[in-house]
């Protein structure tokens, strides 16, 4: 990298609203699109919302496509090519992804591969040279995880067992539709999944060793917007959710623009190895790699946690701690594991995650790891 540059990238258009499902066709009608692909996700039939939404894009979508997609869990690599296979995308100009993290996820996918027909799993990692996907519009029906305004689509790929995306700067949304009324019929366990997640974007990127003073701002916002959700307000408020839905977008950009860290690591490792959601696996880690890094004389959190939330470091472990508590963020004992595990479990998660421990303000190694492990069979 070059001295004394910085670098940060804004690509989507981006409307926050309650109440925004009212004019979403007249959102998207300024993009000038014919035939849309609209994926949705089904369990959002029972929305007393979804009516509203798919009616007022009636119009718009007359010529296009409504697809329910039914999805349990993450999406795959297998998934995205059935899909491609069975849709000819030359029917459509654009796509149109109205649920959450995962079938946003698809809908980048099919996107791209519109323009760009391969096999999918060619794609993983960071593909170069690639042509323009069609225009996506993301409608997230789950906030937090900011997978609705990120150019990162992640996928497992069943045969190898990891998850690993499609990361390229096309797949940055052409525009972001986002109403907090749409995420109240999200089960709560889902919205403090997400919370979660965000919490993990702002604490990971700003850290990083690649982040900036851009990227740092927008990291710091999506923690005092996320904490303040999650700490002192109703989580089924719909004026509260507009602090979530800001800070996952906060959170995406300052992770997009300055990269990971151990805790985003750890949560695709046990999310992927445990089927654990990704922002409560990512809840199980944080607090300790924090903690790890705090001690071993990372001490940019306190400025962190004391620009945000006015306490010091020892206040603040006491109050996550007993949010981990209130929001039955699980421990590696309620997956089986045991002490003496987490010898193997450190060399493996130290082998898989070299480029999310890369990123560590400090060093993170091995030893570093078994101690965050460890932490989990501790209290």
């Amino acid at each position: 990298m070059e001295k004394n540059r910085i670098s940060f990238r804004l690509r989507s258009d981006i409307v926050i609203q309650l109440g925004l499902i009212t004019n979403f066709a007249e959102e998207v009608e300024a993009l000038n699109l014919k035939r849309p692909l609209v994926i949705w996700d089904q369990n959002l039939k029972n929305s007393e919302y979804f009516e509203t939404i798919k009616s007022g894009l009636a119009n718009f979508a007359s010529n296009g496509m409504f697809m329910p997609l039914g999805l349990t869990g993450e999406p795959s690599y297998e998934l995205l090519s059935d899909l491609q296979d069975e849709l000819d995308m030359s029917n459509f100009d654009s796509v149109v992804s109205l649920g959450g993290g995962s079938l946003m996820d698809i809908g980048k996918g099919l996107a791209l591969l519109a323009s760009n027909p391969c096999e999918p799993k060619t794609l993983k990692g960071f593909p170069t040279g690639l042509n323009d996907p069609l225009p996506h519009i993301t409608i997230p029906s789950v906030l937090g995880s900011g997978a609705e305004a990120s150019f990162n689509a992640v996928f497992i790929d069943e045969a190898e067992g990891k998850k690993l995306g499609i990361n390229s700067l096309n797949n940055f949304p052409a525009m972001v539709l986002v109403d907090p009324l749409l995420t109240m019929s999200a089960p709560k366990s889902v919205v403090i999944s997400s919370a979660l997640d965000c919490m993990v974007h702002s604490v990971d990127s700003f850290g990083s060793l690649k982040s900036n003073s851009i990227s740092k701002m927008f990291s710091v916002e999506a923690f005092r917007n996320v904490w303040t959700y999650i700490s002192e307000r109703d989580l089924d408020d719909p004026e509260s959710r507009l602090l979530l839905a800001q800070a996952s977008i906060l959170g995406i950009y300052g992770l997009m623009n300055s990269g990971d860290g151990p805790t985003n690591g750890f949560a695709y490792y046990f999310g992927v190895k445990e089927k654990i959601a990704h922002g409560m696996a990512g809840g199980m880690f944080l607090k300790d790699v924090m903690k790890w890094n705090f001690d071993n004389g990372y001490q940019s959190y306190e400025q962190l946690i004391r620009d945000t939330l006015s306490v010091d470091m020892d206040h603040f472990f006491n109050i996550f701690s007993q949010k981990l508590v209130q929001f039955s963020v699980p421990t590696l004992p309620d997956y089986g594991f045991k002490l003496a595990d987490c010898e193997n479990l450190s060399s493996e998660v130290s082998s898989a995650l070299t480029g999310s421990f890369s990123g560590n303000p400090i060093p993170f190694n091995q030893d570093s790891a078994y101690w965050v492990l460890s932490q989990q069979f501790i209290g």
